[in-house]
């Protein structure tokens, strides 16, 4: 491939990380709308099924390959992602989606310290470096916003990253013997079952249940886990997995843009610190994990 036809293609694959970037961010908000009349267990029910949905879709149109599971640990990875998609609606109902998407970039440091855990990867001075700008960042974005509403929003803010951490080491786990879109689709599946199995446990979960609810959330699960995903594989056939994230690490300031003029919040210089810290770390993880994959 000549360098003009590789520099298009680059670029195709940026565009489509782009693009695939603001229908991924535009997530938060329609489920923050979605929780006028929908509690978090039952928000997170549909959100489960209609990424399931999609994502058999996606199975059956890109990848023609579709097996089943069989391994118990799809258990738990469907229980860490319906905990964690619960816990998410949780924060959302009590924070903005903008304080909500910028705690949960301490995802990373959960990611590391997993991954140090159970996987054995070792840890390099740059990404010691990104867990401590990710901290850093973290309670810059919180700190000034816990008051007496709104604790339990934050805690869940904290904690569901977690739960996605774990979904993903497990994930990683699993991969190794199936197909990610297989694997993919019984996060969802499983996760969809135990919602619903502890919905029909608590008073009052299927109450209430509006039209118009259930479509923010629908199109939140369809930008989200099907349109968005299925850009950001398509960009990776043109550009690196790590110029990928690199762009996606610009995330939290599409998500402040989009809620801006729905869930206005003041911009103190906490957040926009913040918000760099987390910005800066997640760049730092892409490029070093980028160049030592480029190197192996």
């Amino acid at each position: 491939m000549s360098d003009g036809n590789t520099k298009k293609a680059q670029r195709l694959g940026v565009e489509l990380n782009l693009i695939s970037l603001l229908f991924s961010s535009i997530s938060p908000v329609l489920n923050k709308f979605s929780l006028v009349s929908l509690n978090p267990i039952l928000g997170a029910i549909f959100t489960s099924v209609f990424a399931a949905i999609f994502n058999l879709i996606l199975i059956f149109v890109m990848y023609h390959d579709f097996s089943v599971i069989k391994d118990k640990w799809v258990i738990l990875l469907g229980l860490t992602n319906g905990v964690g998609v619960i816990l998410q609606y949780v924060a959302l109902s009590m924070l903005s989606p903008v304080t909500v998407t910028l705690i949960a970039r301490i995802y990373l440091v959960y990611v590391f310290v997993l991954s140090y855990m159970f996987l054995k990867e070792r840890l390099t001075r740059w990404d010691y470096l990104a867990v401590i700008l990710c901290i850093a960042g973290s309670l810059f974005v919180s700190s000034g916003r816990v008051k007496i509403d709104s604790f339990w929003g934050i805690v869940c803010a904290f904690v569901y990253p977690f739960m996605y951490a774990a979904n993903n080491i497990i994930a990683k786990y699993l991969v190794k013997d199936n197909h990610p879109g297989n694997v993919l689709f019984y996060n969802h599946l499983v996760s969809a079952a135990l919602l619903l199995i502890t919905g029909v446990f608590i008073p009052g979960t299927f109450a209430g249940i509006q039209a118009k609810a259930v479509t923010f959330n629908f199109f939140g699960a369809f930008f989200n886990g099907f349109l968005s995903l299925l850009l950001f594989y398509t960009s990776l056939k043109f550009i690196t997995a790590g110029k990928a994230n690199i762009v996606r690490a610009l995330g939290p300031l599409v998500v402040i843009v989009y809620s801006y003029f729905f869930f206005p919040i003041q911009i103190t210089a906490n957040i926009i610190i913040g918000a760099i810290l987390l910005i800066v770390s997640t760049t730092i993880v892409t490029m070093t994990k980028s160049r030592s994959g480029d190197a192996a």
